[in-house]
């Protein structure tokens, strides 16, 4: 077997240059801008982890093969410890056509007839076929009528002909010349399934695994989350974040409850229980400030992680909602996708930052907080068509970036306007779209709320919960609850 270990797989991983993508579910990930070899890591680092989750069919193993002679196989499915599938990747800009996709098969077909120990079982394995685009219909139509298309094909005199130039294709065939093994190759081709992941399929599981989409792709954030930042760390800077109300009343009461006034210190933004007044005059001025600097860094860094949350959840849904179920369907033209993301975020962020200041001031310091629906897409649709327009003019002057990126908005736009002559168009693509679109980020806005509560809380004990039981299965089952959600990711 020419398996190869975790440090070489991790050691591959490391290349310097990593395709531009762009984190907004308007496309599918470049696959095709990778190289051959990066999109086998890919496909294999991709599996693995939903054979661990034990998401991926009934298999409970996967091997990636080395680069050369790999048989027809770029990773090797068991079930336990039985060679019972393949995956065969295959990046190219275009679609798999039918005899591409044939000739693939009938390659296999001729190293399982090499060598038995690659196909153990004819009618337990599973051929996958990994295109980094996608396939034609005809290819299309193969593989979802596998059993019954591949019966048809056999008997077609094209059939013979594929395996006469696969045998003269692969110096690894030449005893195959003298006398072709058509039979056998039926055989195993009638027995095998076969199915496939294009790049839909595989942008699918990819942007349920960011942190896997970052080791292959320079990844582009549609929401500027430094802004977003700098908002709240203003608003804590001046009027600073309530941070003390109980998370489970019960337990803060058995431990705050016999505490005298003397040892409570409120201050407003935080309170402090147990602590004597004596103390913090101990440690006032330039310690204490900093000692409360610290507490609002917590409070900063929790709001960050919010809104990259709401930001990760905006990207899965849209793509889920409304690339798969609308826009890969024809319901909707990709320039209008452009609004979801960015007024999910006005709206949902909202949420975080609004609890970091005072509401009278929340107006002024982030405006689109007093608009309504209908005025915020008309403010967000008015900034598309202005960007729209210049690059339609074809005025670049606003993408900022270098080349590389600016040259890779410019074609993100061409795609985005595909079949529009002008902002004419798009504003009459545009306001038939959104009626379907509102409905559906009024679905996604209520979903992902769920996931935000409102009020939100941080309490810091000392460390006598270790002695405390109760403490400690508690700790115990929030461990378990957030491995669980791990798993399930």
């Amino acid at each position: 077997m020419n398996k190869i270990a975790k440090e070489q797989i991790e050691n591959e991983l490391l290349g310097t240059y990593k395709p531009l993508t762009i984190e907004s579910g308007i496309t599918s990930f470049p696959f095709s801008d990778l190289s051959d070899r990066e999109f086998e890591l890919l496909s294999y680092l991709l599996m693995k982890e939903k054979i661990e989750a034990k998401s991926f069919k009934d298999f409970t193993d996967i091997a990636l093969m080395q680069g050369v002679a790999e048989r027809g196989r770029d990773c090797t499915l068991y079930k336990n410890g039985t060679i019972s599938g393949l995956i065969q990747c295959k990046k190219y800009q275009a679609r798999v056509t039918k005899p591409q996709l044939l000739k693939e098969l009938i390659k296999f077909a001729l190293f399982a007839i090499k060598d038995c120990k690659i196909l153990p079982n004819r009618e337990d394995f599973k051929y996958f076929i990994f295109v980094s685009y996608d396939l034609t219909e005809p290819a299309l139509t193969l593989i979802k009528s596998y059993k019954s298309e591949i019966k048809n094909e056999i008997l077609e005199n094209s059939f013979i002909s594929y395996v006469e130039d696969v045998v003269k294709e692969y110096e690894s065939f030449s005893q195959f010349l003298i006398s072709l093994p058509i039979q056998d190759i039926r055989d195993i081709l009638v027995k095998i399934e076969v199915d496939y992941y294009n790049s839909t399929d595989l942008s699918r599981e990819l942007n349920s695994n960011i942190k896997i989409a970052q080791s292959f792709f320079k990844i582009l954030s549609v929401i500027d989350i430094e802004n977003a930042d700098n908002v709240i760390r203003k608003a804590l800077d001046d009027y600073g974040l309530k941070m003390l109300t109980d998370n489970d009343l019960k337990l803060l009461q058995e431990r705050i409850g016999k505490i005298e006034d003397k040892d409570r210190i409120n201050l407003g933004f935080v309170d402090f229980f147990g602590y004597s007044a004596e103390f913090f005059k101990f440690i006032k001025g330039k310690e204490l400030e900093k000692l409360l600097k610290n507490i609002v860094e917590v409070s900063i860094i929790l709001n960050k992680q919010q809104l990259e949350f709401i930001q990760a959840q905006i990207h899965e849904q849209i793509f889920e909602k409304i690339t798969i179920e609308l826009l890969s369907r024809g319901e909707i033209h990709v320039f209008s996708v452009g609004i979801a993301a960015p007024y999910l975020f006005n709206r949902l962020s909202l949420k975080v930052i609004s609890k970091t200041m005072p509401q009278t001031m929340l107006p002024d310091i982030y405006p689109y907080s007093k608009l309504t629906k209908k005025e915020l897409i008309n403010e967000i649709s008015s900034q598309l068509y202005e960007s729209s327009e210049k690059v339609m003019n074809r005025d670049y002057s606003r993408l900022a970036g270098d080349a590389e990126t600016v040259n890779f908005k410019i074609n993100l736009y061409e795609h985005m306007h595909i079949g529009l002559n002008n902002i004419d168009d798009a504003k009459k693509v545009f306001e038939r779209d959104i009626k379907i679109l509102l409905p559906v980020l009024d679905e996604i806005e209520k979903n992902i709320s769920k996931l935000i509560p409102e009020d939100k809380t941080v309490v810091i004990k000392d460390g006598s919960f270790f002695d405390n039981e109760l403490d400690i299965s508690l700790l115990k089952k929030t461990l378990n609850k957030i491995e669980d959600n791990n798993e399930q990711n």
